[in-house]
């Protein structure tokens, strides 16, 4: 599984900073490996067998269906080296650590029972790990421009009232003095939306939300959008909800019964950072996803594509016969990426998660 990053936009007058992830279920050719080996010192490098960045290991299997048990049964297979929790875990502090938050949810999770397959639980994980950084850092990143950006605006307009006599011109620059430190101290708070598109029972999206307490002046809402919100769902939601309490605050995870292009299309952005995923966007609704995160003028997209079928429309024939159609789909992609100014990169999941058939 294997993703692609793309980070900052350069415009005549500002700097976005934009990343994309696309992570794919089928190995780099090995001729690339090589050539791949000098990278390993950046910050996305290519392995063919990355290892766990997350607390849940998944041992590896001969089949793509052998890690799809519920992830109780999952923890009491004594061969998996877990321990199923005795009590329930206690409801955690904001100042907990990520490894502690991820730690205590699946442990809460595999205690009630979860109805989730421990694979999507891994997988969730190990995708929120490794596009945090680059995709909250690109957030940061665009709130610091909005705040210079404001701080100038503000100066350019004290400079326009020099003709006014010295009693207006000391009110005006009082009064303007006020709203810019309302405005800075009102701008000091960074809100970023998570848009968590064909989210299904929606794990990705809140990990994102739990793993962020609004702290620091940050605040991280998960928007997560599907046609039709699944049972599990809801049990997810309230289990994490009991151990990271801090998801209720703020309206922070909130569920859209819709397909993506009604809710972009009615959908005004609560973030002034917004940031989309989107993790089993099967075959063209990748494709859609990444339309949307352009149309959104989202600061950072990570996306992990489900399916191909039909996904290589538009990619010339030599490439589909020399890289296979899931390569060949994501070469498009890129340059869809590209001409919309993105700079795009690979990573990888574990193939525990998901093996390769061939292997």
């Amino acid at each position: 599984v294997y993703s692609l990053v793309a980070q900052t936009v350069f415009a005549f007058v500002h700097i976005k900073n934009l990343h994309l992830s696309i992570q794919k279920e089928i190995p780099f050719p090995h001729s690339f490996t090589i050539l791949f080996a000098v990278k390993q010192k950046d910050p996305t490098y290519y392995e063919e067998r990355p290892k766990f960045l997350g607390p849940l290991v998944l041992s590896r299997k001969e089949s793509t269906s052998d890690n799809r048990v519920r992830i109780r049964q999952y923890y009491s297979d004594e061969e998996n080296g877990l321990q199923l929790p005795k009590e329930p875990p206690n409801a955690l502090a904001p100042t907990a650590t990520t490894d502690l938050i991820l730690k205590t949810i699946i442990d809460h999770f595999a205690f009630h029972d979860a109805p989730v397959d421990v694979k999507e639980v891994a997988e969730s994980i190990e995708f929120f790990l490794r596009t945090r950084k680059r995709l909250m850092g690109a957030a940061k990143k665009r709130h610091a421009k909005n705040i210079r950006t404001i701080s100038s605006s503000t100066v350019a307009s004290n400079n326009k009232s020099t003709l006014m006599s010295h009693q207006s011109k000391d009110f005006n620059v009082s009064n303007n003095r006020e709203k810019k430190d309302s405005a800075v101290e009102s701008d000091d708070i960074l809100n970023i939306a998570i848009y968590d598109m064909c989210a299904g029972h929606g794990l990705t999206g809140m990990l994102f939300a739990a793993c962020n307490p609004p702290k620091d002046g940050k605040i991280v809402k998960c928007r997560l959008v599907d046609i039709v919100q699944p049972p599990s769902h809801t049990v997810l939601k309230g289990l994490i909800t009991e151990i990271c309490p801090w998801v209720e605050l703020h309206n922070t995870i909130l569920y859209y019964n819709s397909t993506l292009e009604s809710f972009c299309s009615s959908h005004k952005d609560d973030g002034e950072c917004s940031i989309l995923i989107a993790t089993h966007a099967c075959g063209s609704l990748t494709d859609q996803a990444l339309e949307k995160a352009v149309a959104l003028d989202c600061c950072s997209i990570a996306v992990m594509p489900c399916c191909y079928t039909g996904a290589d429309k538009g990619v010339p024939y030599g490439f589909k016969r020399a890289f296979g159609t899931a390569w060949a789909a994501d070469i498009r992609r890129t340059y869809f990426l590209d001409s919309h100014d993105f700079h795009t990169d690979y990573s990888s999941i574990p193939q525990e998660i998901t093996p390769h058939v061939d292997e």
